[in-house]
């Protein structure tokens, strides 16, 4: 039976999809699995400028099993720098996936230039007992022919492997990498939400007063991205497209494009408050109590407006859209149709996120699990 899954991540549209099959099944257990999120850097990206050896990179592993422990950042600058944000960023994505599910989580993170190795080592350390993970590859003798990496993992771990989805095996390839990128996109929003949750709670507790400069940073992506970027994608394309197929989702999608509106004030209302509230609160002071508040009124809103999108509206868009209007949507949220909303190009928010996700720590996979 098992009990801690390895589930690796990157930047592709099948991870995405993974991570939340991955989720689905550790549901399904009861009490559910654990799953360790784990994401390796390119050796070149990492270290090609030398500012960001091995040695510092790797006392990110060891940490206390799922608690947020504070993490000492990496010395690197530049391109080294950018990447290990971008790696934590993703992880950071998984994680709030995964606690929005109530699933008990961990990450891990490392480098290197051989995925297959690097996923059975991890898997090693964090004392899985399975791994999750999507391949690129058909089944069957093709897949012996022609390895995947998912193949090459299966070998060298000795574990058993459970493949989610085969990219080559799939009937709607629009479809999966249009819902893919809604939910990398909540995701995102999920993991900013989660980060300054984190911060407030942590100045309320007086564990570390609350810095208004970064949370300022976080502010800024909240309600920048869902009303410039994220929102208006999905009532140019998907909502757009849904009301050409009759009125079987008008009330639902009105119900949504309400909720778009209410987000933008709840979000104006925490700006509000946190400018009202002195750098380094912490405890019961008042102006701290009234972010806490707004806080989680932002956020109780986001995950029920999440929850329609994902449960209802993109069940029925799987019922009624026809292949080419997938490909739209795909093309929309992926930036390859770029509909010039606001001023922030689709990279310029991505640099945003990597900062303001990852302005908490995660919590990291202990040895041995």
């Amino acid at each position: 039976m098992f009990k801690h899954l390895l589930v690796p991540v990157d930047d592709s549209d099948l991870s995405i999809v993974n991570v939340g099959e991955a989720i689905k099944l550790a549901r399904s257990f009861t009490p559910p699995l654990k799953l360790t999120f784990f994401h390796a850097a390119s050796d070149d990206a990492v270290q090609g400028d030398g500012s960001t050896p091995y040695d510092e990179l790797r006392q990110h592993h060891v940490l206390a099993d799922g608690a947020m422990v504070a993490v000492p950042p990496p010395a690197a600058a530049g391109t080294g720098e950018r990447v290990v944000d971008e790696g934590r960023a993703l992880l950071a994505k998984a994680a709030a996936a995964a606690q929005a599910a109530g699933v008990p989580h961990a990450t891990h993170e490392t480098h290197g230039d051989k995925p297959a190795e690097a996923i059975a080592k991890a898997a090693r350390h964090c004392g899985c007992d399975g791994i999750v993970m999507s391949s690129h590859r058909r089944s069957g003798v093709g897949a012996l022919l022609t390895p995947s990496v998912a193949t090459k993992v299966m070998r060298l771990s000795k574990l058993p492997l459970l493949i989610t989805r085969a990219e080559a095996a799939d009937r709607h390839p629009d479809a999966s990498r249009a819902t893919a990128l809604i939910q990398d996109e909540h995701r995102s929003l999920a993991a900013v939400l989660y980060a300054l949750r984190h911060r407030v709670d942590d100045a309320r507790r007086g564990d570390d007063p609350l810095d208004r400069a970064l949370v300022a940073e976080m502010l800024l992506y909240l309600h920048e991205y869902p009303e410039r970027r994220h929102h208006p994608k999905e009532e140019a394309s998907l909502h757009r497209l849904l009301r050409h197929h009759g009125d079987r989702g008008r009330d639902l999608l009105h119900r949504l494009e309400a909720q778009h509106l209410r987000e933008y004030e709840l979000a104006a209302s925490l700006q509000a408050a946190c400018d009202a509230c002195p750098d380094r609160a912490v405890g019961d002071d008042p102006t701290l109590v009234r972010v806490d508040e707004a806080l989680a009124a932002l956020a109780a809103h986001v995950w029920e407006h999440m929850r329609l999108e994902e449960h209802e509206l993109l069940p029925l868009a799987l019922e009624v859209l026809t292949p080419r209007e997938w490909r739209d949507v795909a093309d929309v949220f992926a930036g390859n149709q770029d509909p010039g909303f606001g001023e922030w190009s689709e990279q310029d928010f991505r640099r945003h996120f990597a900062r303001a996700a990852t302005a908490a720590p995660l919590p990291q996979a202990r040895a041995g699990g």
